[in-house]
């Protein structure tokens, strides 16, 4: 019989839920004893034609479960099953079926619904249930006794250091489908390698995998001191001898110290066993060190390239928030947290914010529950406590960034973060931390260090996505920003030397306060290093040099082509993520006395071309500003350009057009109540005795865009009231134009939709989702 006393409540309904649904082939769900009143397993939540009821009772007696049965006696016929099932963790004698059956007779079709724990091993013990035996990996990893061999050296050949706590870490292990899918590729393939960033469970993953083939007979050998070619040797040449081989941090703790042989050597390892249908191997290394292997060694690279040997990530994105769930229970209950702290936990349902939280990692969730680091808190701060240690997890980051990477790795994760919170260019990038780089004492120019960097931190800190056809780059998880930008506000050191490299616009907000940012604005423009920096494009930089001008009152001559550029081709550029003078506010100074003649504007504001470039693709509000400006400057000037006014007709025509082609009718939608509009359109009939309403949709879409138009219309006249009289005069505003349908008909439809029934539907899912955690949680 298998062992089941290591099961916990949560395992144990699991393992029943399996079974039955294999016995009974139904889809069954688990639920809190909250929600539902006490059912552990139904296969419809509202008809209940099935119901389980999960009796862990492992170590009690039967009277306790008779007490417990008779007390469920009365949700029972509430409930009215169909068919009604209970799994008990404990043997009954005949008399004990009988008298449970007698029970609950009305509900049960035999008594075969009450499943004894003697009949679930008896399932299980069939080899078609052998894979929900793998499953459940208690079941055959107490049951093998194989913890007790663990030192035992015909078993496990120098495995000290691997297993010296397993025994503790199997109770919180939880089995994810990376972990089976791990299993089913070792049976089938017999090599497979295990990567992963910090904290994610690589090592342990991989101890389990090694506990499993350990109980099918597998002799397990392991090292991780980097020591294979001692490894290789060891193995038996006995076809029929089973081994598996466990190579933890493969390619040694840090790649900077990696041997030069350690590619070649664990080639020849991979090859080696391969040989064999009775070799397993399994490799696992921090994915950054992994990375550096491949560019390091073209063999080792074309044999992943080539899937010789699969290399398996542990993201935890793909990990479910279910499984999340369970691995924060495991630690809650193996660290037997007082109930106090786990009340904290259960309010509110604060669990649904742990599992889901965007930096959950296991490695926190164990440092959370550990017993001198949860004492800090009271009780009831238990859950705020974990929430700051996911919304800042420090300790992980701090000691990958100071310990593991190199220190052109740090300057490559601050050059980053000097640019962005989220992804850069490629180009961009590469740019600035070549610039940094060239600062830095000890660092070998005679290798490409960029693609170096770039392919051992790939996977484990960055991550490299194809946008629109080229590559940007950004950290892994935004807690890797929040420990970057505490290095950039407590080592000054390492602030500066990313100062001193600057070489891209967008570093400057990201590397000095707003404080200091008009200071280093100036020095820019004053010492003319500004065409040093690197900016998004030509627009971008003819705004910022020619703003900037202004905003410091700076007269230079040197910039004067810079600022006729910027009038003639960058007025349209969209600056409204900047901090910084508008167009208007930037031509405003030009025009004034102090400007006008020293930068020679005249011979722009004079010339038709120029103006006419000044006004293209400039948007109506800009426009209509920006005409009266200029309208008041020839004023005062009493010398108004003979085709100002032509050009101005021209430009506010294109202007208004685009403003109606491109309006959001959307947002003009929720103006009205579509249901007023469809009752004016609807008309009623009697047809074969039967009431029947027409609603004539063509008609409803026709009048609200009616409506839209006359508001948009409105709108213009609005943005129009500001200018000269002359200009309305000149003016005719375009009549024959047409908005977009597509939104109105698209609210018109959303108005008939069941609303009661999609949300029905989207709940459901997220329903059975939130259900299964709270069941684990809540009982």
């Amino acid at each position: 019989m298998y062992n089941y006393h290591n099961l916990n409540d949560v395992e144990f309904e699991e393992l029943c839920k399996d079974v039955m649904q294999r016995k009974l082939s139904a889809n069954l769900r688990l639920f809190s004893k909250g929600r539902d009143g006490g059912i552990d397993l139904t296969d419809n939540t509202h008809s209940h034609n099935i119901v389980v009821q999960v009796k862990h009772y492992i170590r009690s007696s039967y009277a306790n479960l008779r007490a417990a049965l008779k007390t469920e006696m009365e949700k029972v016929n509430k409930w009215s099953p169909k068919q009604y099932y209970i799994c008990c963790g404990m043997e009954l004698t005949a008399a004990n079926i009988r008298e449970i059956y007698e029970m609950f007779s009305e509900f049960m079709m035999t008594d075969h619904n009450i499943v004894t724990l003697n009949e679930i091993d008896d399932f299980l013990q069939n080899t078609e249930n052998a894979d929900i035996v793998r499953k459940h990996y208690k079941l055959w990893l107490y049951s093998s006794n194989i913890l007790g061999e663990i030192y035992n050296q015909n078993v496990f050949v120098d495995c000290e250091t691997l297993l010296s706590d397993v025994n503790e870490e199997c109770k919180s292990f939880v089995p994810t489908h990376i972990y089976e899918i791990c299993i089913e590729h070792l049976i089938n393939n017999g090599t497979l390698m295990l990567t992963g960033g910090p904290g994610v469970g690589k090592t342990i993953t991989s101890k389990m995998l090694v506990l499993y083939f350990a109980t099918q007979g597998y002799r397990i050998r392991y090292t991780t001191n980097g020591d294979i070619a001692n490894i290789k040797n060891s193995l038996s040449h006995d076809k029929e001898q089973k081994e598996v081989v466990l190579l933890d941090d493969c390619l040694g703790q840090h790649y900077f110290k990696m041997k030069q042989s350690q590619e070649d050597e664990l080639l020849s390892l991979i090859k080696y066993t391969k040989l064999f249908t009775n070799k397993k191997l399994i490799l696992n290394s921090r994915i950054t060190i992994f990375n550096e292997a491949k560019e390091r060694s073209y063999e080792f690279n074309n044999f992943f390239e080539q899937k010789k040997l699969v290399n398996y990530i542990i993201n935890m994105d793909e990990i479910t928030s279910l499984e999340k769930a369970k691995i924060l229970y495991n630690h809650l209950k193996l660290k037997k947290i007082p109930a106090d702290y786990y009340s904290s936990i259960i309010e509110n349902k604060n669990y649904l914010k742990v599992v889901q939280h965007k930096n959950y990692t296991p490695r926190i969730i164990e440092h959370v529950t550990f017993e001198h680091n949860y004492l800090r808190v009271l009780p009831k701060s238990y859950f705020n406590f974990i929430v700051h240690n996911l919304t800042n997890p420090h300790d992980i980051w701090k000691n990958e960034f100071e310990q593991r990477l190199q220190n052109i790795d740090r300057a490559f994760l601050t050059t980053i973060y000097s640019l962005t919170d989220t992804y850069i260019e490629h180009d961009i990038l590469k740019k600035c931390f070549l610039k940094r780089v060239s600062t830095m004492n000890n660092v070998d120019f005679t290798v490409d260090q960029w693609s170096l960097v770039l392919s051992r931190l790939n996977q484990s800190i960055i991550n490299i996505v194809d946008l629109k056809g080229r590559q940007h780059i950004g950290v892994i998880n935004p807690s890797v920003n929040d420990y970057l930008k505490l290095v950039f506000t407590n080592n000054l050191l390492e602030l500066h030397a990313i100062r001193d490299s600057i070489c891209n616009a967008l570093q400057f907000e990201r590397c000095y306060s707003k404080e200091e940012l008009s200071n280093i604005y100036y020095q820019l423009i004053i010492d003319e290093t500004v065409h040093e920096i690197d900016f998004v494009d030509i627009h971008q930089k003819n705004y910022f040099i020619t703003s900037k001008i202004f905003e410091h009152h700076i007269k230079n001559t040197n910039y004067t082509p810079i600022i006729f550029d910027y009038l003639l081709n960058s007025y349209y550029y969209n600056n409204s993520h900047v901090n910084g003078l508008t167009h208007f506010e930037v031509l405003s100074a030009l025009l004034s006395n102090d400007f006008y003649k020293f930068y020679s504007i005249d011979q722009f504001i004079y010339s038709k071309d120029s103006i006419s470039n000044l006004l293209e693709d400039v948007d109506l509000d800009e426009l209509v500003m920006t005409i009266n400006l200029l309208n008041e400057f020839f004023k005062a000037q009493e010398t108004c350009p003979p085709w100002f006014e032509q050009i101005c007709k021209e430009k506010l025509y294109e202007s208004i057009r685009y403003y109606f082609e491109c309006a959001d009718t959307s947002e003009y939608c929720d103006n009205y109540n579509m249901g007023d509009l469809i009752s004016e359109h609807t008309r009623s009939y009697w047809d074969s005795r039967d009431y029947e309403e027409y609603v004539d949709k063509s008609s409803v879409v026709s009048d609200l865009e009616k409506k839209i138009i006359s508001d948009i219309e409105d709108e213009v006249q609005e943005k129009l009231a500001s200018l000269e009289e002359k200009f309305h005069q000149l003016l005719q505003v375009p009549t024959n134009f047409n908005v977009n349908t597509t939104d109105i008909e698209n609210a018109f439809d959303s108005y008939f939709r069941d609303p009661y029934h999609e949300s029905y539907r989207g709940n459901s899912m997220n329903q059975s989702f939130i259900s299964e955690i709270e069941a684990i949680f809540e009982r």
